[in-house]
């Protein structure tokens, strides 16, 4: 899942208003609006408010690269 999904679908089953989740997230309603439709992608820098928000682990909306690496350094570690 990616960070935009998990935004969507937190939106439409929570209900939620735009300016809610950008007061939430703390950027701007246009900000918010613009990932929801597609317009821009979300900047990686907020994809941990996001999981916090969604009640999800970060993991689930990293891209895949990077729950390679992840998933390979937390099986290295002691």
């Amino acid at each position: 899942m990616t960070a935009e999904e998990a935004l969507q679908t937190y939106y439409k089953q929570r209900e939620i208003s735009q300016p809610e989740i950008a007061l939430a997230l703390e950027v701007s309603q246009t900000s918010v609006h613009n990932w929801l439709s597609g317009k821009n992608k979300i900047p990686v820098d907020f994809y941990d408010r996001i999981a916090n928000l969604c009640n999800i682990d970060l993991i689930e909306i990293l891209p895949g690269g990077w729950r390679i690496l992840l998933d390979h350094k937390n099986s290295n570690s002691c």
